[in-house]
This record gives structure tokens, sequence and C-alpha cells, in this order.
């Protein structure tokens, strides 16, 4: 009898534990979910863009180095971190679930028990108050694939981050999951039409031994996206094969698969708030809407358009959180409001930092204003200690992203080719390989 009582015991400790991990489900076709990365207002009044009312630093890591692009190989020991912070000190009961796409980051046909085991929703149960800082927040991040989910199906997914209490959206995360099964060899070289040699970049790249895995018609089984820097916005769909053969399949144009260079990205360093990092002008503390918060006011700068080239050193748009000194930078970190300068005359166009900081996206609190009485534009970003990179974009009639400085066939860009198999018989797109190089040697 007291054997039964233990494993009764044991038993309803388990299914507690149970409870506790499982959130309520999210509709994952909620017309408020956008299928890019995304930071969602989480105040009551909408038009509010107070930089209270999102999340902050929302990062999504490989464990290997957070530098590395969002992929990891299906099947395998390889882990993502997504992390994030809520500037407050009062915790919320966030919850995460996985959405698969296809090539095109559009939903796709297949249902989440098609292509997740496990509990399809779950608690984020790691989390920290900030200590010791300025402006309260609480860190919150989690591990995935984990011992309540793993995936079943390779692809582009979604990772949702939601208030599970109130059913609204926090944040969406891109990532990949990719078989690797064939292999793509890519080389970067100069624009071959004289036009272009001094602002283009190349593309060519091979794929091998493509027969293997039942590719019967590649032109219409396979989906082929060419990406610059990690950035989705900056990307080719879908170019024709320019040859095929029974073992490879070649991508050689002198024009269709190119890329404006752009220029190495602006970066500023405030790894510390008590001694000047690179590209700082000053440091202060100010009380603003009532709050005392560091104010950091980065030198100016200038539109770059020189005929020759100059190399400097960026991560191509990224930012890493860090602190000098020797404390955690996931909750000891302070944040700052840092402002942006350019001077330049104004423009018809509206102009907008851009980058990993602004999660790849047009913000409106990104965007800058123009002072006429110094000639200069001028912006804001509240940013949580790390070293940034960033820079300064406009968007044309088709919504393209465009920069303001010139282009150079030098700059030091990364390029990836993501490949999905999509045969008619299948309901979703199958990422079976990832090809990756830089443009490092053309300078």
């Amino acid at each position: 009898m007291r054997k039964f009582k233990k494993v009764k015991h044991l038993s309803i400790l388990i299914l507690i534990t149970v409870i506790n991990l499982q959130s309520q489900s999210f509709n994952i076709l909620d017309e408020r979910i956008k299928l890019k990365d995304h930071n969602y207002n989480l105040s009551e009044n909408q038009s509010n863009s107070n930089y209270y009312n999102y999340c902050k630093t929302l990062k999504i890591e490989n464990n290997v180095n957070p530098l590395l692009d969002p992929i990891i190989k299906l099947n395998s020991t390889e882990t993502l971190k997504l992390s994030f912070d809520i500037l407050s000190n009062e915790f919320h009961d966030y919850a995460y679930t996985f959405i698969h796409c296809d090539a095109e980051w559009n939903l796709s046909d297949i249902s989440q028990s098609e292509y997740l085991n496990g509990f399809y929703h779950n608690f984020i149960t790691d989390y920290t108050y900030s200590f010791n800082t300025l402006t309260n927040y609480c860190h919150y991040n989690f591990f995935f694939p984990n011992e309540n989910v793993n995936f079943t199906k390779s692809g582009n997914y979604i990772v949702l981050i939601y208030d599970d209490s109130r059913q609204i959206p926090v944040a969406t995360k891109r990532f990949s999951i990719n078989e690797d099964i064939l292999d793509i060899q890519v080389a970067i070289k100069k624009a071959t039409l004289s036009k272009d040699r001094d602002t283009k970049q190349e593309v060519d790249f091979y794929i091998k031994n493509y027969s293997q895995i039942g590719i019967k018609n590649p032109n219409n089984e396979l989906k082929i996206i060419i990406q610059k820097n990690d950035d989705w916005s900056d990307i080719i769909n879908n170019p024709p094969p320019s040859f095929i053969d029974h073992n490879t399949i070649e991508y050689d144009f002198q024009e269709e698969i190119s890329f404006l260079g752009g220029n190495e990205y602006r970066d500023f360093d405030i790894k510390s708030l008590r001694y000047y990092g690179k590209n700082i002008y000053s440091i202060e503390q100010q009380i603003i809407q009532n709050q005392q918060i560091y104010h950091v006011q980065l030198n100016d700068d200038f539109i770059f358009n020189s005929p020759e080239y100059e190399f400097k050193y960026d991560l191509n748009g990224k930012y890493v959180t860090s602190i000098s000194e020797n404390k955690n930078k996931d909750y000891e970190a302070e944040y700052a409001l840092v402002n942006f300068k350019l001077k330049a005359n104004e423009i018809k166009q509206d102009i907008f930092i851009y980058g990993e900081l602004t999660n790849w996206e047009i913000l409106p609190e990104a965007k800058m204003n123009y002072n006429d009485k110094n000639q200069e534009y001028y912006g804001y970003l509240y940013l949580k200690q790390g070293y940034y990179n960033y820079n300064y974009v406009t968007q044309n009639h088709d919504k393209k992203i465009e920069y303001l400085d010139s282009d150079y066939q030098e700059t030091r860009n990364q390029y990836s080719i993501y490949l999905y198999f999509s045969p008619t018989w299948s309901n979703y797109d199958r990422l079976i390989g990832i090809g990756k190089n830089t443009s490092n040697s053309l300078n």
C-alpha cells in the first residue's frame, strides 16, 4: 500500500510538471502573425510606439557561434538559443510554438503534427530579472529543439513567442532546418559585364550529384534562394539553371545572379558606458520621461560616396550583446538611448537606421528626422550594451531597400544559397542543402 502511494504521488508530480511545461494553444493562423522577423506592440494602445511596448534585443543564435546564421541540421544534436528582454520588473507567462513555411516564407500546407514531435506549445521557464541596472527588465531565453519538442521536417521555420494569459503575439523570428544532402559549390567574383564591374558582385554556383535523391526535373522540382548577409530583404528567387547534365546543375550567368556590393557597415561599441568605445562622442545619464537612463551620442556620420573603396572590419550588419566589465551580459547589461546623426542635405525620401539592430525591418522608430538648422538627420534607438553594426537606407516605390552609401565590388559580403526540393507529390518544401561563400577575396 505504501509503495502504491509513492507511485501515485510520483504520477501526480509528473502530471503537474507536464501542465507547467505546456501552455494554452495559440492560433498560428491568427491574422496578426507576420511570417518574418518582427516585434509586436504589447500595448493596449496600438498607436503608442514607445520602446517600452516592444520586446527588446530579440536574438536567435547558433550555440557554436552567435554570429553564425540560425540554421541547424535535421536530426542532429545542434540547437539554437532564442533570447529577448521585456522592459518591466514583472514576470509574464510567455510561451512559444513553431510554424513551418515554404521557400518563400508563406505558411506550409502541413499541420504542426506533421513537423513537430512533442508538445506544440511550451512555456518559457528560464528568466532572470535585471540586476543593478537603471532600466528594469526581465531576460527570457530558451534552447530548441529540446526534451519537450523536436522537428521531423526540414525547411523554413518561424518561432512564435506569445503572451499566454493575454493571447497576443510578442515576437516572431526566422530560422531554418537543413537536411544537408547535396553539395553546393559557390564562387563569388567580379561582375562579368563592364558596366557592373565597379559596383556589383556575381554569384555562380554548382549543385553536384542531384539525381541521388530522386530529382527528375530540376527546373520544376527545385527552388533556389540566393541571400546576401543573412538579410531576407536582399535575395534573388529561383533563377533558372544555365546548364544541366546527369550529375551537375550549373548556375553561371553574366548578370542575372548579381548583387550590388554595397559598402561596409558602420559600427559602434557600447560594451562599456564608463569609457568611450569606438565611434562614441559622449555618454551621460539623463532623465527622460521621468526615467533616469544612459544617453549615448555617436560621432557624426556622412554619406560615403568616394570613388575609392575603403576597407574596414564589420559583422555584415549584425550585432553582439556584450559588456566590458566582469558582469553577466544577459541581466546586468544596461540599456542606453543611442543618438544617431547623419550630416547630409535633406532628400525627398525617408531615411531609416537599418541592420540586425532593427530586426532587418524598416521600423517607424528607426526613422530619421531632419534638422534644417544643423543640416543633419537624427534618430534614436534604445539598445542594450554591445557591439553594433548599422547603416542608413531608404525605400523605393516598390518597397525595396536602398542604401545611401555608394556600391563597391570589393565590399566584404557573405552569400548563402538555399536549395529546396519540392516535387509535385510533396506538400512542403524540403531544405536539402545550403552553400555559403564570401566576397572577401575581391579586396
